[in-house]
């Protein structure tokens, strides 16, 4: 009797564990898996109620643009309809975007060119292009657009451009240079169809090399080549040091040596000993002249005792 109540709780045993490591994970494996439903063709909205109802996620993927169908379609899932999956998995759906729309690039201020270039890559294409006169713009260069940056419209869709044709003969304005660096006046006045003219340079303790002040004056008319004088900023040092380098120029290099400028008046000053001295022997030979009758005299009462 108590062999059979051992065999009996030992069967017991070895049907619960079975029951829990065997059947239990196939039915609670069964009872996990959904079939993904099939929702192509149908309203994004639509779409998504059927398969959240299926126990399952909703994740918009990419967006496809096709002119021949609806916006808002689904084009295609992943994974694919009728599969058997687990529950709560992620679907990705793939959207219609209707027929696709492309951004006006911002053309302003740039080449006609670069515009050209810049719509190529958007697939639009350059409209009427209108030439202006401008004072402010650069030959070449757009003014305006017709269509504002930003704005989407369709493929190969034309965008009209005013562009400059320049600043009309003698009506240049003179820009304002002062603060820039000269380089950069050179810069702004030569897209001006502008020149430098005299440079003066000036003492101060700004940044060397910046434009403090130009003639003619800023928003002044001028005509086309005009020189625009400038005054520019030096450092303090270096014009001392152009003056101390140039004073040093006019001293002689060593002590004893006179720079030639000044030997000129001192070699007049030498030619006057010269003249002096001219003049001295002139008068020694008269002093001889009233001495040597005397010695002759002398001589002639030599010869007298004689």
């Amino acid at each position: 009797m108590t062999k059979k109540i051992i065999i009996f709780i030992v069967s017991l045993f070895a049907i619960l564990l079975m029951f829990n490591y065997v059947v239990m994970p196939l039915y609670v494996k069964h009872s996990s898996l959904v079939v993904v439903p099939d929702v192509t063709g149908k309203d994004m909205n639509e779409a998504r109620k059927i398969i959240e109802d299926s126990g399952l996620e909703v994740k918009q993927g990419e967006i496809r643009y096709d002119a021949s169908k609806p916006i808002g379609m689904v084009l295609d899932q992943n994974p694919p309809g009728n599969e058997t999956v687990k529950k709560g998995r992620r679907i990705y759906l793939v959207i219609c975007g209707g027929e696709q729309l492309f951004e006006v690039p911002k053309l302003t201020g740039r080449t006609i060119r670069d515009a050209k270039f810049s719509l190529a890559q958007r697939n639009l294409l350059p409209g009427e292009i209108v030439k202006k006169f401008s004072n402010q713009y650069q030959e070449d260069i757009v003014i305006s657009q017709v269509l504002q940056p930003g704005s989407k419209v369709k493929k190969n869709t034309k965008v009209d451009l005013i562009v400059s044709n320049g600043p009309q003969v003698g009506s240049i304005i003179i820009p304002d240079i002062t603060g820039k660096t000269l380089e950069e006046a050179k810069k702004i006045l030569a897209e001006r169809k502008l020149r430098i003219g005299r440079i003066t340079y000036q003492p101060s303790d700004k940044t060397p090399g910046t434009v403090v002040d130009q003639y003619p004056r800023k928003d002044k008319s001028a005509v086309e080549n005009t020189p625009v004088d400038v005054f520019v900023t030096k450092k303090r040092k270096e014009i001392k040091d152009e003056f101390l380098e140039e004073v040093e120029t006019d001293k002689p290099k060593d002590k004893g040596q006179e720079p030639k400028e000044d030997s000129e008046p001192k070699d007049k000053n030498k030619t006057e000993p010269k003249e002096k001295n001219k003049t001295e022997p002139k008068e020694k030979i008269k002093t001889e002249l009233k001495e040597k009758p005397s010695e002759k005299p002398k001589e002639k009462n030599k010869e007298n005792d004689k």
